[in-house]
């Protein structure tokens, strides 16, 4: 067995309403089955969504019970020659919701500036200090993007200062609200039909209604904040998303030629991955190790010239920051590891870390542990703690983190994500409050589980079907990529690869097909799974394209064998390194003969863990059966690494009756010298040598003579060597080897496999 990372949830299906769609769109039953399973059962709603750009319209932005305010001031902020701030937030959401935001307001006329704060020096969000420079240099109102729902005393502060302040902000809104001349907010306005807009998208309503009309050439900055803020693109998102990522892919924009060029897409289609794994993390480098503002520079750039260093300048920054992450990761893990691995929800903190990364770091301690993560970066100047978490599904991190305002003064995001301010002296507290909270969470929340959309067969995977399956597109929240799992697959072919073999390359085989598997970071299973397993491979499918070839390819999440597993290390070389790698928790080193002192052996007799290494065979089949119950997963054969002698034949009647004519007839005194001599030209081993010798001795042939030697008894019986004990147990071992030492893997393992059967089923009855 190989035991998965995660447990794999299978959806319940519905087999009438999947017909139907099957039927009345001439869809696949796979496509059918995934609109099901994301809420879309009748025709007409799956349709909607397959075709969302016929089939639905952008909402009119004015639905926002405030916008027509919003537009009238923004519209006089123009005519009256204002000068307006738009201040927006530094990940890319809210840098490119400031430059929509930009577009749209210089397009009517408006003078506006964007700032946005720096993440080391300000915080998330508005901040006293800024508006009050904002006042100072004669702007009159200021729009935030992205950010300002939690600013109850900043928002004042403008009030004070004579300058009005419009919100627009999708994150969670405090019991109590800013008092702004307006707030353009989805979730708190009950009359607009879409509540799970991202900054940008928000930012483009707004633009929508200035503007008096859609501005697709807007599309393009939209979709970076969307997808990249991992929004529900469902409704009006996935409408966004569409489009934009089309917008994206034909832009013109300086800016997101120059991303092309330093990410390598010039020649690539552009979609939902090359955002969240490309463009995303370079924008957001920026704002994680300095200012944001060279983002948004970039973005707002005119010529490409101007641009491409801008976008080169984000990419080395990102560089540094992948460097960064692996550093605080590692560090942060000990700290896990060293005295928190029993809390339900881990806050860690250090005076060493970069606020501007630990967020990236908290979502991989998630992954890791799967339970919320909050990762603080002290400063010992202020006597603060500033930093970003990250939650699973059931544990509402916002909600929770509201519960503890008295020692939270600035904390601010949604049920999976929150950024946060506090004191250093109250970090322990907030550790120590979380994880009461979490006492009342079910168990079950905190054990780390996936849904599988598909179970499929290798034969099931086709161009076709990956083609179907693109339908669904773009993916990410709320329509996550499906995961598949390709279930009990031969294995044609296991390896590793990469640099450092660090990562996995699989070949499945399936009826007349055959299909490719890579797994990064999974090389290490190599050693865990037997060549002759049937596997259980759950993953994504893509298309493989390769010197003009096209063809499946599964990206694997995770593996599973549920079956009994038998790997083969007879006669293999250099093994013995191999074998003490196995984990010392889970494995006994079985030898039926203590004939070496390499491992640390245990008696066949005695209970065996879960991985046994069997290092030599016994003399009947029926002590190998009684060490195979079920609780064995992996039995390993490295018969003959405890220095056993196998491969040694059994020696002939010749040989016994060579060896008792020379007892019998050499002279006392060289007899040794002799014996060597004869070994020699008979070729026997030492160990043939005192077989034969131990033979004869049950037989009572041989005896101890009066100098101490052996000697040949003249009154023994005449009896037949089948009659000796020890030579009915090497018959009886040498039949073993011929069935297990000399098998093939497929036999060796069926063998195996029926002597556990049969001892399983001798304790059932």
């Amino acid at each position: 067995m190989y035991h998965a990372k995660k447990r794999w949830v299978y959806p319940e299906t519905d087999a009438a309403a999947i017909e139907q769609l099957q039927t009345e769109l001439n869809i696949s039953e796979q496509l059918a089955t995934l609109l099901t399973q994301r809420g879309h059962r009748e025709p007409d709603a799956a349709k909607a969504f397959l075709q969302i750009e016929d089939e639905l319209e952008f909402h009119d932005p004015n639905l926002f019970e405030q916008m027509p305010k919003v537009v009238e001031r923004l519209k006089r902020a123009a005519d009256e020659g204002e000068m307006v701030l738009i201040y927006g937030d530094y990940d890319v959401d809210g840098v490119s919701a400031s430059a929509v935001m930009w577009h749209a307001l210089t397009e009517i006329g408006v003078m506006a500036e964007c700032y946005i704060p720096n993440r080391f020096t300000e915080g998330y969000g508005p901040n006293k200090e800024a508006f009050s420079w904002a006042a100072s240099e004669g702007f009159t109102l200021v729009i935030t993007v992205d950010c300002g729902i939690s600013g109850i005393e900043e928002a004042a502060l403008l009030k004070e200062l004579n300058v009005d302040l419009i919100i627009t902000d999708h994150h969670e809104p405090k019991a109590t609200l800013p008092d702004a001349f307006a707030i353009i907010h989805p979730h708190i306005d009950p009359s607009y039909p879409y509540d799970k807009l991202a900054g940008a998208g928000v930012a483009l309503k707004v633009a929508h209604a200035v503007l008096g009309r859609m501005p697709d050439e807007l599309l393009d900055l939209a979709v970076l904040g969307t997808i990249a803020d991992l929004v529900p693109l469902d409704g009006e998102n996935r409408l966004l998303a569409k489009l934009g990522l089309k917008a994206l892919d034909e832009s013109k924009r300086p800016g997101i030629l120059a991303l092309r060029e330093v990410c390598a897409l010039t020649d690539s289609t552009l979609n939902e991955e090359s955002v969240g794994f490309a463009f995303g993390p370079r924008i957001n480098a920026a704002g994680r190790l300095d200012s944001a503002m060279p983002a948004l520079q970039m973005l707002l750039a005119e010529s490409v010239e101007e641009a491409l260093v801008l976008a080169n300048q984000l990419d080395k920054q990102n560089k540094e920051r992948q460097d960064i992450v692996k550093t605080i990761a590692k560090e942060a893990t000990e700290l896990v590891e060293a005295s928190m691995t029993d809390d339900r929800v881990l806050v860690v903190a250090s005076e060493r870390w970069n606020p501007g990364v630990v967020g990236i770091v908290a979502s991989r301690l998630v992954e890791a542990y799967y339970r919320p993560v909050i990762l603080l970066c002290h400063d010992p100047k202020t006597g603060k703690a500033k930093g970003s978490g990250r939650s699973i599904d059931g544990f509402d991190l916002f909600k929770e983190l509201s519960k503890n305002e008295d020692i939270l003064p600035h904390f601010g995001g949604h049920p999976a994500a929150a950024g946060m301010t506090l004191m250093s002296e109250n970090v322990a507290e907030l550790r120590r409050r979380l994880n009461e909270q979490a006492e009342s969470i079910p168990d079950e929340t905190f054990v780390a589980r996936v849904n599988v959309d598909l179970k499929l067969d290798v034969s099931d995977v086709s161009l076709d079907l990956i083609a179907e399956i693109g339908k669904l597109a773009p993916f990410g929240m709320g329509n996550p990529s499906p995961r598949v799992v390709v279930a009990d697959a031969k294995l044609r072919d296991i390896r590793q690869i990469g640099r450092d073999n660090t990562h996995l390359k699989v070949q499945l085989a399936g009826y007349k097909r055959e299909l490719d598997g890579i797994g990064f970071g999974f090389g290490h299973v190599v050693s865990e799974i037997s060549k002759m397993a049937l596997v259980s491979v759950m993953g994504s499918l893509q298309v493989n394209e390769w010197n003009g070839m096209r063809k499946p390819q599964l990206m694997i999440q995770d593996i599973r064998v549920d079956g009994f597993q038998v790997f083969d290390y007879r006669g293999k070389k250099n093994s013995i390194d191999e074998l003490r790698q196995l984990p010392s928790d889970a494995t006994s080193y079985v030898s039926f003969r203590d004939e070496s002192n390499e491992f640390s052996l245990h008696d066949f007799k005695t209970p065996v863990k879960r991985f046994v290494v069997l290092l030599d065979l016994p003399d009947d089949e029926t002590a190998l059966s009684d060490l195979l119950n079920e609780d064995v997963e992996r039995v390993y054969c490295a018969f003959g690494q405890a220095g056993n002698s196998f491969f040694e034949k059994l020696p002939s009647r010749e040989d016994f009756r060579t060896y008792y004519v020379h007892m019998a007839t050499c002279e006392r005194k060289h007899l040794r010298e002799n014996l060597i001599r004869l070994s020699i030209e008979r070729k026997w081993t030492k160990n043939t040598i005192q077989f034969m010798h131990q033979v004869f001795s049950e037989l009572e042939f041989l005896v101890t003579m009066e100098d101490g030697l052996p000697g040949v008894n003249p009154e023994a019986p005449k009896r037949d060597l089948t009659e000796a004990p020890c030579y009915k147990r090497r018959v009886g071992r040498e039949q073993l080897e011929e069935r297990f030492v000399y098998a093939s893997l497929a036999e060796l393992k069926e063998r195996l496999q029926s002597l556990r059967s049969n001892k399983m089923q001798e304790a059932y009855t």
